[in-house]
């Protein structure tokens, strides 16, 4: 019989091929009639049949190595998690870091580095709770909006004009046509006068006549019979706005520190509106 997939003679009933080591299990080519190992002149007799070679196994060396590199992992695991438990019975409020390879003042330098992060974090949170110097200015002895609330109302005999002034602020001075009030506790004044409309002036111009030139942050604005100018003056708010009638023309001057700009803004939208001339 012949391999059919080399084409050698292989003997009658093999299972495997002794030229190539193919199967010959229904595959094989039955030897033609007369045929033997010495038909074909010049041919020596066939070797006798050889055992196919057998298959090396499989090297089981990756798996070896795929175990220990797992031993070493768990090793290393559990002795991280020994020192870090050691670590925890020794101090309570011990960080357990990740796996640390570095030498021991490296590790003493971490762990300073982790106390002072943590003794920052905590006076960082104390600060943030305490009242920014801003905020003391402006509410002073107390963190309320009282002095909104808590007024009183200033008329001016002479000249037919009045304001709601808070409480809390003093009365300084009170030149002719006017009044000067001032808060100790932050330095806010608000400063009223007025006087008589002799030359029969409109707010529009006054306002167009108002010296406005070289004040910083300038804001104007006008009205039908009023108009306001406000600038900075180093680190002084100005605010003042002028009421013009017939016969009066009134004034409330507002005077306060940057610091003090929210109460400035709070005063201007709440207290100045009840500025007004009779």
């Amino acid at each position: 019989m012949f391999c059919q997939k080399c084409g050698q003679q292989v003997p009658d009933g093999s299972m495997f091929c002794t030229h190539c080591g193919a199967s010959l299990a229904g595959g094989s080519v039955p030897t033609p009639t007369g045929a033997g190992p010495s038909s074909a002149p010049g041919l020596t007799q066939s070797m006798p049949p050889v055992a196919p070679a057998p298959q090396k196994p499989k090297s089981k060396a990756p798996i070896v190595i795929a175990v220990a590199c797992a031993a070493v992992v768990l090793l290393g695991g559990g002795t991280v998690f020994a020192l870090a438990m050691l670590n925890g019975s020794k101090s309570s409020d011990a960080q357990i870091s990740v796996i640390d390879t570095g030498s021991s003042d490296e590790k003493d330098s971490s762990a300073k580095k982790k106390r002072d992060k943590s003794k920052a974090k905590e006076s960082s949170s104390s600060d943030d709770e305490a009242v920014s110097e801003d905020e003391s200015a402006y509410y002073g002895s107390d963190d309320s909006g009282d002095y909104l609330t808590d007024v009183q109302t200033y008329t001016n005999d002479l000249h037919p004009y009045s304001m709601s002034i808070p409480n809390r602020f003093e009365l300084e001075d009170t030149p002719s046509g006017g009044a000067r009030y001032k808060d100790p506790e932050t330095g806010f004044v608000i400063n009223l006068f007025g006087y008589v409309n002799t030359n029969e002036e409109t707010a529009h111009e006054m306002f167009v006549d108002a010296d406005t030139s070289g004040k910083t942050d300038l804001y104007t604005a006008e009205g039908d019979n009023w108009y306001v100018v406000s600038w900075r003056e180093d680190d002084t708010i100005i605010y003042e706005k002028t009421i013009v009638t017939d016969s009066t023309i009134a004034t409330a001057h507002l005077e306060y520190s940057t610091a003090n700009r929210d109460m400035g803004s709070k005063i201007i939208d709440t207290l100045l509106p009840t500025f007004q001339v009779d």
